[in-house]
């Protein structure tokens, strides 16, 4: 019997290395995002509430970029999915395409997840973000109340990203 209380702990770890190579790593970080962080989305999220335009207030901007979606029309399907149109922003054209639902307030859009993190109690001020490090403050109207923003910022933050780095989205 001393053998097998040796054996076990050596075959429960054998069995946890073999999952967790299963499951595979973390989604590469873009350098805005700790990946070793955990992020979680709305677990309480409303697709008909969420429905409708809305604005980039600040993102994640490439270099000489004034934007990156502009804004984003989200319109809900009876399945939990999504049909979204992004744009118009003033560096690209509108991408429009199925977002579909993969988990309460999370979306696969054009083979990248899209995690909705947080939406103000009226549904006017979002926080969308993708595990790689891509993220949005968004709103129904092009300004946001400072205390929205800053709760917005702080999601971000509790969830990995490094708010030092974001940007307002610009209009031209």
């Amino acid at each position: 019997m001393p053998r097998l209380t040796r054996t076990r702990p050596m075959l429960a770890m054998a069995a946890v290395m073999m999952l967790s190579a299963c499951l595979g790593g973390a989604p590469e970080a873009t350098g805005t995002r700790d990946a070793s962080v955990p992020m979680s989305s709305l677990a309480a999220f409303d697709a008909k509430a969420f429905a409708g335009r809305w604005y980039e207030v600040e993102t994640y901007l490439p270099a000489g970029a004034s934007c990156v979606i502009g804004a984003v029309t989200f319109s809900p399907q009876k399945s939990g999915d999504m049909t979204v149109t992004e744009g118009p922003c003033a560096d690209g054209a509108p991408q429009r395409g199925f977002a579909r639902r993969i988990g309460p307030g999370r979306f696969d859009f054009q083979g990248r997840e899209l995690w909705v993190l947080w939406v103000d109690q009226e549904y006017e001020v979002a926080v969308l973000a993708t595990p790689e490090g891509r993220a949005h403050i968004l709103s129904r109207r092009l300004e946001i109340r400072d205390d929205k923003r800053a709760a917005a910022r702080e999601i971000l933050a509790w969830n990995g990203f490094d708010i030092a780095r974001l940007s307002p989205a610009r209009r031209r």
